[in-house]
């Protein structure tokens, strides 16, 4: 049955292709990465307990796909695929057995109302607020209706809607009896680009709220707003300074889950022949000790806040799983923390080798509970952490490159409760092969 399906899917997609080309054209993009990962206390920062799994080989085939009917519409479709090599389905089954591993990333109108400059697009696609060092608030692919404009050379406008979250369907609710038509949550933006002489800068503003049986713990009146702007200054080139500076609030009847608080970041970068000098500096405001007013950290969605591993950026497209990522509690979004860091990118001194370096200091802004409540794992004024991450790419063909990438961490945690916190260093090396077409 299993390859009857296939033959079905694959003899759909070629009569869909065949019909597209001749209606208009079609433009597909891809990337495959394959790589093999070894690491060390990536997930407890522990010496003393053996790793669950210290290697692993992985790979991630994204391919995208443009229905194009003309210049001013056209179709997006974007598949995903990750596999771990060898993870069977169920126990004795090979992974090459394994079913529903098409992810649907991308799936969205594109278009231009006729006779206008007015862009509509429509579906499942990336939205992502600017940032320095991606966006702490937003970036990421979500069902969405996006419309922007220019207004001119140098103004634009772009406004959105985003529905984030449907908790339950309503055919789930007939069934079970309840009541869950506020489960939703959903949220808007305006942004407004701003294009000058050597100076850029796109203020926004989102909102987002919460339907009073969302997840089902009775959020009625929930709202929270961002607004904030990024900056862009080129006029020194190659001297380039960016920044970030946003203030998020969120509010509800229940005092005790409320949320204030800002984020900042500064970066400045002089581009040489053989090698980008990058420092960076950022803070995200930390909650207190008295929790009775709520809480003094900046609320995020989905962030896409990076400039390393364990911040979230790292060579290979694949997940990585470190501590930072699946311990309850740590916060390496942005917020709760401030960093400062060094990156040396575009470093090439042979043809087709070229390299990237990042060293980088964080430390938590939120107070340390000194009665031990908080989560062994919080992120606090007491803790602090360093990285280092390192990659080297040969370009094999243009569109083949071999990549080898390592990560470093050492992490100082404060112990918690009188229960000693684990803070060894953590390592890895990957190294594997990177397709673009």
């Amino acid at each position: 049955m299993k390859r009857l399906a296939l033959v079905a899917l694959l003899a759909a997609m070629f009569f869909g292709v065949a019909a597209s080309v001749s209606a208009g054209e079609l433009k597909a993009r891809a990337g495959l990465d394959v790589y093999a990962q070894f690491s060390q206390n990536m997930m407890d920062l522990n010496s003393d307990t053996s790793d669950d799994d210290n290697n692993v080989l992985a790979q991630r085939v994204r391919m995208y796909f443009d229905y194009i009917s003309n210049e001013n519409l056209k179709m997006v479709v974007g598949l995903e695929m990750d596999q771990d090599w060898g993870v069977a389905a169920a126990q004795g089954n090979f992974a090459s057995d394994r079913t529903a591993q098409i992810e649907l990333k991308h799936a969205y109108l594109d278009f231009t109302l006729p006779e206008t400059t007015v862009n509509v697009k429509a579906g499942l696609l990336p939205v992502a607020l600017p940032g320095v060092l991606g966006s702490p608030i937003m970036d990421e692919d979500a069902h969405a209706l996006v419309v922007s404009s220019p207004i001119n050379d140098m103004f634009a406008v772009s406004a959105g809607y985003v529905r984030l979250l449907d908790w339950r369907r309503d055919h789930q609710n007939a069934m079970n009896g309840s009541d869950t038509n506020g489960d939703e949550f959903d949220a808007a933006f305006l942004a407004a680009p701003i294009t000058l002489d050597g100076f850029s800068a796109t203020p926004y503003f989102m909102y987002a709220w919460l339907g009073s049986d969302y997840t089902g713990v009775g959020n009625e009146d929930s709202t929270v707003y961002w607004i904030g702007s990024n900056f862009a200054l080129t006029m020194f080139d190659p001297f380039t300074f960016e920044a970030d500076l946003i203030y998020g609030a969120s509010d509800n009847d229940n005092a005790t889950v409320e949320t204030k608080g800002w984020f900042g970041a500064i970066a400045a970068s002089y581009k040489m022949d053989m090698v980008t000098p990058k420092v960076f500096f950022t803070y995200g405001s930390g909650n207190d000790d008295d929790t009775a007013d709520g809480g003094e950290a900046m609320p995020t969605v989905r962030e896409g806040f990076g400039f390393s591993p364990n911040t979230g950026s790292r060579a290979f497209s694949t997940s990585y799983d470190s501590w930072f990522e699946n311990t309850a509690g740590v916060n390496m979004d942005g917020t709760q923390m401030w960093s400062v860091g060094l990156q040396l990118l575009d470093i090439s001194f042979v043809e087709k080798l070229s390299h990237e370096f990042t060293i980088a200091y964080m430390k938590g802004t939120s107070e340390f509970d000194l009665t031990g409540n908080r989560q062994l794992a919080t992120f606090s004024d007491e803790d602090s952490a360093w990285e280092m991450h390192f990659v080297t790419k040969y370009q094999i063909y243009e569109e083949l490159a071999a990549l080898a990438e390592f990560g470093y961490l050492k992490a100082d945690l404060e112990d918690r409760g009188g229960v000693n916190t684990p803070d060894d260093a953590s390592s890895f090396l990957a190294v594997g092969f990177q397709y673009r077409f």
